[in-house]
């Protein structure tokens, strides 16, 4: 009859239906347990692996940074070694990273004695930038040791959202012929202590000032601070916390907020590194970006480091 037709071709219908969607997930899953395509292995993110080996192997005494890329793009390791006598490691990868996980993650590599120095980008104390986004969605699949498990509930209610896009990446066929290096954000791009290098003889790259900081001020971030001074103090460690090295225009679209996380960190027991005012850096000391600083500004911006260390040791 035309009815048993009809449902017959609907079944049909279903069943495909279901066959593609089933498919889709298959790819999916094959997509997450897929080993990092060979591009992927040339990034920024895979830096890590040689972070870490600094961080098990470089003998004390320690001097450790971490942050995002105003670290990597705003030191020079060599002034700290040369002028407090001590062996320094720069952490620092991305900021999409997430301070959580920076945190996280350093605390198995503490060695007694330890000085460790916190310099997160501001935006890190606003909303839920500290969880991460898809660079740390990489860093846990990609980058080895597989690190799930370490994850926090609050870390994937930010990054499960790049779940499919990471998947389906897998089968982007430049991910395996194009093996090419790309200037400063790549594996290579670090010198012995962390530090990005590529950068210091190249000419200052034209960049918009970042516009003003959106959202609440989140102190659960000052909590997690605290909580990460207390363990380091625990294993024979300290903390210091400083500001990142930013362009003048950036910190004025700001200015506020960046008040705001001065004064909040000034409430809590933290020992502080200068104020926000002091690390605000004109155009002529920037490269690419309003966080990444040029050769003549990462050696300003050391010495000032340096200093106010040094105040504390008086």
């Amino acid at each position: 009859s035309i009815s048993s037709f009809k449902n017959l071709t609907m079944k049909k219908f279903i069943l495909r239906i279901l066959f593609f969607f089933f498919v889709l997930f298959l790819f999916f899953i094959l997509g997450l347990i897929l080993p990092a395509t060979p591009q992927a292995t040339k990034s920024i993110l895979f830096s890590k692996i040689a972070k870490d080996s600094l961080l098990k192997n470089v003998p004390s005494p320690r001097i450790i940074f971490i942050g995002g890329s105003n670290l990597n793009m705003g030191l020079n390791s060599q002034l700290i070694k040369d002028s407090l006598g001590l062996n320094p490691i720069n952490t620092s990868i991305t900021v999409n990273i997430g301070l959580i996980y920076m945190m996280d993650d350093m605390l198995k590599y503490i060695k007694k004695g330890d000085v460790v120095i916190a310099a997160p980008e501001y935006a890190q104390y606003y909303n839920k930038d500290a969880y991460g986004g898809e660079p740390l969605l990489r860093i846990i699949f990609d980058v080895p040791p597989f690190s799930m498990n370490e994850i926090r509930k609050e870390q994937w209610a930010n990054i499960y959202i790049y779940l499919i896009k990471y998947s389906y990446s897998k089968f982007i066929p430049m991910e395996y012929l194009n093996k090419k290096e790309y200037g400063n954000y790549t594996v290579n791009s670090f010198n012995k202590y962390g530090d990005t290098f590529t950068h210091w003889k190249l000419k200052k790259i034209n960049f918009l000032p970042f516009n003003s900081i959106e959202g609440n001020f989140n102190h659960s971030i000052i909590i997690e601070l605290l909580k990460f001074k207390k363990k380091l103090q625990e294993k024979g460690a300290i903390l210091y916390v400083t500001f990142p090295g930013y362009q003048a225009a950036s910190f004025e679209n700001s200015r506020t907020q960046i008040m705001r996380v001065e004064a909040e960190l000034n409430k809590k027991d933290f020992f502080l590194l200068g104020k926000p005012n002091r690390y605000k850096f004109p155009d002529s000391l920037m490269f690419d970006t309003p966080y990444h600083l040029s050769k003549e500004g990462l050696d300003l911006r050391t010495q000032m480091l340096i200093e106010d260390l040094k105040k504390f040791s008086k």
